[in-house]
């Protein structure tokens, strides 16, 4: 793991552990953000290649279609993006091999399009679905294959447990420098970050 994913790891579990507030935001599927930090490359000119015909790895599949949300070892996941304002947005999905280590997979995100930083929001069933198969990274680049954000999936676990998420929750993301927030079953959207 380099310096910036460390960097980008510790930050997210710090913001997950600070103290919890209420955002009162009701949502059909999820509502805007408050306003946070633009997104920015996690390495300066660091891109994904391009997704080939076969976005499988170590015996995994994923759809070679735009999607509205991830289809991994053939399971539709509540695993998608979304813009700060609220609107879901499209992206093709690829697996590989995690850098440094070929026996874990890297699910790798590439989105329609970018606007501010995108907001990754999954659940418990998709993050259990992710440690099944062995998924361990989450990687989110832009159209123009520029890598925007990286997570570590045992972190978003971490974070999970340590608010004590349903499973039907959904843990919210979009960067060290953006709050946490929580989409619940009811469809309100709450912050449990500053």
């Amino acid at each position: 793991m380099n310096r910036k994913n460390i960097t980008c790891a510790a930050g997210l579990l710090l913001a997950a552990m600070l103290t919890i507030s209420p955002m009162n935001a009701v949502a059909a599927e999820t509502t805007a953000l408050a306003s946070g930090a633009q997104g920015e490359p996690t390495k300066q000119g660091e891109v994904i290649k391009p997704f080939g015909r076969n976005r499988g790895y170590l015996g995994v599949s994923a759809s070679n279609k735009w999607m509205a949300q991830a289809r991994i070892g053939g399971l539709m996941l509540n695993l998608r993006l979304f813009t700060p304002q609220g609107d879901f947005v499209t992206f093709q999905e690829n697996l590989g091999p995690v850098e440094g280590n070929r026996e874990e997979i890297c699910l790798t995100l590439r989105a329609s399009h970018w606007e501010d930083e995108l907001v990754l929001q999954i659940d418990q069933p998709a993050m259990d679905v992710l440690a099944r198969v062995g998924v361990t990274k989450i990687v989110i680049a832009d159209d123009q294959r520029a890598v925007r954000a990286r997570y570590d999936v045992s972190e978003l676990q971490q974070i999970r447990d340590h608010f004590g998420l349903t499973a039907g929750e959904q843990l919210c993301v979009s960067g060290e420098d953006s709050p946490v927030t929580v989409v619940g079953e009811d469809g309100f959207r709450r912050q449990i970050t500053r």
